[in-house]
C-alpha cells in the first residue's frame, strides 16, 4: 500500500492506494485512537467517514430505565468513596432481571 504524504491537521488530504486485496487501511490515516466509522456514499464516488460509538442493546436499555441509572450511579458515588463490599456469583444478573435489563 502505498501512502503519499502524512495527514497532519485537520482538511489536509492525502492520496492513498487499494492494497492486492482491493483494501484501504485507515491505519496509517487515522491517529485518534477511533475504531467503528459510518460510511456514506455520496455523488461523484466520493465516501464520508464518521466517527460512531455503538451500544448495545443491553448498554441502551440501562440507560433508558431511569431507576437502573441512579442505581450506577449511587455504586459509582459508594466507589469513590471506598464504600464497597463483595457479592455473590449471579448478583448482578439477578440485579439486572429486578431492573428490567434483558440480555442483549
Amino acid at each position: 500500500m502505498a501512502i503519499l504524504g502524512h495527514m497532519t491537521s485537520p482538511g489536509e488530504m492525502i492520496e492513498v492506494d487499494l492494497d492486492s486485496r482491493q483494501r484501504l487501511s485507515l491505519a496509517r490515516i487515522i491517529h485518534s485512537g477511533q475504531h467503528r466509522f459510518r460510511v456514506e456514499a455520496l455523488s461523484g464516488g466520493e465516501y464520508l467517514l464518521s466517527p460512531i460509538t455503538s451500544v448495545s442493546a443491553r448498554e441502551l436499555a440501562m440507560l433508558r430505565n431511569p431507576e437502573a441509572v441512579s442505581s450506577l450511579k449511587a455504586g459509582i458515588d459508594q466507589a469513590a468513596e471506598q464504600n464497597v463490599s463483595h457479592c455473590l456469583p449471579g448478583h448482578f444478573s439477578n440485579l439486572s432481571a429486578d431492573l428490567g435489563i434483558g440480555e442483549g
